[in-house]
C-alpha cells in the first residue's frame, strides 16, 4: 500500500486531462465566436446591398424622374432578402424576387431588417420628416442563443450590422445613349472632331463610351460618363473633362412615350397638300424658284405621310403651336429654311428624319394640353430608322429630342432659340462637329439625371 501511495505513474496524464478542460473550453468558445463573425459578415453584406439599393430608388425621387412603383423601403428589404435577411417577428412574407430567406429559423433565433430615409452630413445620420432626406440607412441584425459562451453570462447574442448610402447631388444629363452597345463600339460614340459648346452638362451612356480621339469642350461643367466602360484606353484616361465610366445608369425620363396611345396613329395627308400655290409676300421677296410649305397641327386626328423633301430653295413653316404627327413619312430638311414655335414633332411607323444644314429654327411646345407627356419635347421619334442632325448652316433646335429606338448622329453648327434647352436622348448616339447642348430651360420631366450613390458607412 505504501508503494502504491508513493507511486507517480500516470501523474502526467492526470495533469494533462485537468489542463485540457479549460483549453477545450477556450477552443470551443473560439469556434462559437467564429460563427458570430461569419454571421456578422453576412449581415453586413445584406445591409450594404439594402442601403445601396434603397438609395438608388431615392436618387430617382430626388432627380424628379419617372420612377418604378416600389418604395425605398421595398427596394432595401428586397436586396436584404436576396442576401438571406428578412424580418422574422412579425414574419415578412413579401415574395421578393430571388429572395433567399429561410422558411424558418432555428429555435430562439430571429432576424430584423429596418430601412430609414434620412439626412447624412459630416458623419451623422438623422431621420427628417417623411418625404425628405439624402441618404438611406439599413440596419440588419440576427439574435441567437449562446451556448458555451453562456458560462460567461451570455444567454443570447445580438449580431448587428449597419450601412448608410448617400445620394450625392444628381447632375442634369444633356445627351444620353440608352444602349445597348453596338458590335464593336460604344452606345455613346464621340468623334474626333467634336467641339461641344453650351452651358456645360454631362453626356452619358447607359452602356459604354467610345472615343475616336480626344474631344474638345468649351466652358465648364462638362462630363463624360458611362456605366460599362470606355475605349480606347489611351483617350479614356483624359478626355479633358470630368469622367467616370462605371456609373449607375441614368433613368430615361421620357420612357412613357414608348407606350403612348397616339403611337398607333396613321394618316393620309401628303406633302402636296402643304405646298402653297404662291409664296407669301415679304421684303425682300422669296427668290425665284422658291417653294413654300405651310403645315398645320394635327392634334385631333390623322398624320402626315409620304415624302417631305425640303431643299435649299424651300421655305417651310409649322404654322401654329401644336402637335405634328408623321406616319410612314420621309422628312428630309437639306439646306431648307424651316421655322416653328411651340411645336411637337412625332414620327411613327416607318418614318425617317434628316436635318442637314440650312436655316432651321424650331422650338418645343412647353405645355401641351392634348398630350401632356410631350411637354417640352421637340421631337419624339418612335421609329428605328437612323437619324442625322447636323451640317453647315444655322440649326436651332430648342427642346428635348427623343429617339429611343434609333441610332442618331448629332453635330453641326447647332444652337438653341427661344429657350436654352437642347438635349438628345437616343438608343445609340454619335456626336460630331460643334453641337450645342444645354439642359437650362428644359421641362423638368424631360431631363435625365445621373445617380451618384456611395456607401459612406
Amino acid at each position: 500500500m505504501r508503494n502504491l501511495i508513493r507511486s507517480r505513474r500516470g501523474a502526467a496524464a492526470l495533469a494533462t486531462v485537468i489542463a485540457l478542460v479549460p483549453l477545450i473550453g477556450v477552443v470551443a468558445l473560439g469556434a462559437e465566436a467564429g460563427s458570430w463573425y461569419v454571421t456578422k459578415k453576412n449581415a453586413q453584406n445584406a445591409a450594404d446591398a439594402a442601403a445601396y439599393s434603397g438609395a438608388l430608388r431615392l436618387a430617382c425621387t430626388i432627380a424628379g424622374a419617372t420612377c418604378d412603383t416600389q418604395s425605398v423601403d421595398y427596394r432595401g428589404k428586397e436586396f436584404a432578402a436576396q442576401n438571406g435577411f428578412c424580418n422574422s417577428s412579425p414574419k415578412d412574407t413579401t415574395p421578393y424576387p430571388d429572395g433567399q430567406c429561410a422558411p424558418s429559423l432555428p429555435t430562439r433565433t430571429s432576424r430584423a431588417v429596418q430601412i430609414d430615409i434620412g439626412d447624412y452630413n459630416t458623419g451623422t445620420f438623422t431621420t427628417p420628416p417623411t418625404g425628405s432626406g439624402n441618404a438611406v440607412r439599413a440596419r440588419v441584425s440576427q439574435q441567437q442563443p449562446a451556448y458555451l459562451s453562456a458560462v460567461l453570462g451570455f444567454m443570447t447574442v445580438n449580431i448587428p450590422a449597419q450601412a448608410i448610402a448617400l445620394v450625392q447631388l444628381p447632375s442634369k444629363v444633356c445627351a444620353l445613349a440608352l444602349g445597348p452597345d453596338p458590335t464593336g463600339g460604344g452606345a455613346l460614340k464621340i468623334a474626333g472632331n467634336v467641339s461641344n459648346n453650351g452651358t456645360g452638362c454631362p453626356v452619358m451612356s447607359d452602356a459604354s463610351v467610345q472615343f475616336a480621339s480626344t474631344p474638345s469642350f468649351t466652358g465648364s461643367g462638362w462630363a463624360v460618363l458611362g456605366t460599362t466602360g470606355c475605349s480606347p484606353t489611351s483617350t479614356c484616361a483624359d478626355p479633358g473633362v470630368t469622367h467616370n465610366y462605371f456609373m449607375p445608369p441614368a433613368l430615361d425620363p421620357l420612357q412613357g412615350l414608348n407606350n403612348a396611345s397616339f403611337n398607333t396613329r396613321t394618316g393620309s395627308t401628303t406633302s402636296a397638300s402643304t405646298k402653297l400655290a404662291q409664296c407669301p409676300a415679304k421684303t425682300p421677296p422669296y427668290p425665284n424658284g422658291s417653294k413654300c410649305y405651310s403645315l398645320q397641327p394635327n392634334d385631333s386626328s390623322g398624320a402626315y405621310t409620304g415624302n417631305f423633301n425640303w431643299g435649299s430653295q424651300d421655305y417651310v413653316n409649322f404654322a401654329a403651336p401644336g402637335t405634328y404627327f408623321f406616319w410612314n413619312a420621309s422628312v428630309n430638311m437639306t439646306g431648307a429654311t424651316v421655322s416653328g414655335v411651340g411645336v411637337n414633332l412625332v414620327l411613327l411607323g416607318n418614318s425617317s428624319l434628316t436635318i442637314n444644314g440650312g436655316n432651321i429654327n424650331l422650338s418645343a411646345l412647353a405645355s401641351n394640353s392634348s398630350f401632356p407627356a410631350l411637354n417640352g419635347v421637340l421631337i419624339d421619334d418612335q421609329t428605328t430608322a437612323n437619324v442625322n442632325i447636323g451640317g453647315n448652316g444655322m440649326i436651332k433646335l430648342a427642346g428635348a429630342m427623343y429617339f429611343p429606338k434609333a441610332d442618331v448622329s448629332f453635330g453641326g453648327n447647332t444652337q438653341p432659340d427661344n429657350t436654352t434647352c437642347s438635349e438628345v436622348i437616343a438608343k445609340r448616339l454619335t456626336m460630331t462637329g460643334g453641337g450645342y447642348l444645354s439642359t437650362d430651360g428644359c421641362a423638368p420631366t424631360t431631363i435625365a439625371y445621373t445617380q451618384v450613390v456611395a456607401l459612406v458607412q
